[in-house]
């Protein structure tokens, strides 16, 4: 007889633990599995804006966070061919408790999270990969590939928290709608102090070759370069690649080293469903969007809360499970509405090669940094992405519902309402 857990979470990076961890601490026996054999680091996402410190401050991670990481409240936008630079310093957000950012890898939320989480029971199980689904009347069964073998696991739901390739996702049948984009996008983790050519912790990097995201990752002086090269390009050269595009980034210095670094294609999709039967999306495995503005990683983690508030809700009798389609409608709704215009425009940005419409973003850019009532585009991605909490008496009863983000750089235009 298999036991038969009350959750299934697959996937052990940030969304996948942080929901588990949440599941928990509502009550719910929870088991993560893991296809890798440890939490992966490879370079990812790794700035959180003050919308996911709310999460992390709730969950009780933030100050262990804090003394891994470190707090940063300026952003540079940079424009080379228009020698144009400039600094925002965050300011306090009506609304928003925290006026900082924090850098930290994806890998060190993950594992912080899993060590909260195993004090309260969850299993986290490694070199696990699922390979086959059956959804009954009475939840889902597992089989999955170990080091000893195939395995069954049971539970009354499953939640896909696995990436964009999700195989949850795959083996229920549930299409990946939307579009890929023809770059790919190379992330690229490398000891050198970008300080020292002007740049700032967090950065935008605006030109129609050479667009980057560049962010300080840690005290060592580890730098995050993130850059896109043509998908065409064969994959199993990119490596050799990165030292040519380094010099434009670095000006010519030689002065650095290669961490690691990671290829990855660029997706504007979201899955059709986000509940199918007994199994459940969130994170990229429910909606993936270019990285271009960090509301990807902010999205993943509040569908995983909204999902695990709501599925503990069920687990106790308080819901029926039609909030579970409610759910579902929602975090598309965010997705499509909220999250994929902004980071479109913002990818759109970085990579114009139309020479007037640079200019056009150029003054945009200029008009709002030098805003401070209307705020420059780059920190609007600062406020909450989370949309309906669903349910009265949710530990997020209290967060605002998601504002409207209207991007219109042509027009100098960038405000919430």
């Amino acid at each position: 007889m298999i036991e038969q857990q009350d959750v299934i979470v697959v996937g052990a990076g940030p969304v996948g633990m942080l929901t588990a961890l949440a599941l928990a601490q509502a009550g719910a026996r929870v088991t993560v599995i893991e296809q890798e054999r440890e939490i992966v680091n490879s370079p990812r996402a790794a700035v959180y804006f003050p919308s996911t410190l709310v999460v992390l401050e709730e969950l009780g991670l933030l100050q262990d966070l804090l003394a891994i990481g470190f707090t940063n409240r300026t952003f540079g936008t940079h424009v080379p061919e228009f020698g144009y630079s400039s600094v925002v310093t965050m300011e306090p957000v009506e609304g928003v408790a925290y006026d900082y950012q924090l850098h930290a890898g994806q890998h060190e939320v993950a594992g912080v999270a899993m060590e909260h989480a195993r004090k309260l029971g969850v299993e986290v199980l490694f070199d696990h990969r699922l390979t086959a689904i059956g959804d009954g009347a009475d939840g889902v069964t597992l089989t999955v590939q170990t080091p000893d073998g195939e395995k069954r696991l049971a539970a009354k739901w499953l939640v896909g928290a696995d990436g964009a390739r999700s195989t949850v996702r795959r083996l229920a049948g549930i299409a990946f709608e939307g579009h890929t984009w023809p770059e790919r996008f190379v992330a690229t983790n490398v000891r050198f102090d970008f300080s020292q050519l002007g740049y700032q912790q967090a950065n935008f990097v605006c030109d129609p070759v050479n667009m980057a995201v560049i962010a300080q990752l840690d005290r060592s002086g580890l730098w995050r370069c993130t850059y896109m090269e043509d998908s065409a390009l064969p994959l199993s050269s990119y490596e050799e690649r990165i030292h040519k595009r380094y010099e434009w980034f670095m000006r010519g210095s030689r002065d650095y080293e290669i961490v690691s670094s990671s290829p990855y294609m660029l997706h504007q999709r979201a899955a059709e469903t986000l509940r199918k039967g007994h199994v459940l999306l969130a994170g990229d495995a429910a909606h993936a969007t270019n990285p271009c503005g960090g509301l990807g990683l902010t999205s993943g983690v509040w569908t995983g809360m909204v999902l695990a508030d709501i599925l503990a809700a069920v687990l106790r009798g308080e819901e029926g499970e039609s909030i579970l389609d409610r759910y579902s409608d929602e975090r598309r709704r965010v997705f499509w509405e909220v999250v994929s215009p902004a980071a479109t425009e913002n990818k759109r940005m970085l990579q114009e090669s139309d020479p007037e419409q640079r200019r056009n973003d150029l003054a945009a850019i200029q008009a709002l940094s030098d805003d401070p009532e209307s705020g420059p585009m780059l920190m609007l991605f600062a406020y909450k992405v989370i949309g309906d909490v669903l349910r009265a008496g949710s530990r997020w009863e209290d967060a605002d519902p998601t504002p409207r983000v209207s991007l219109d750089i042509a027009g100098r235009q960038g405000q919430i309402h």
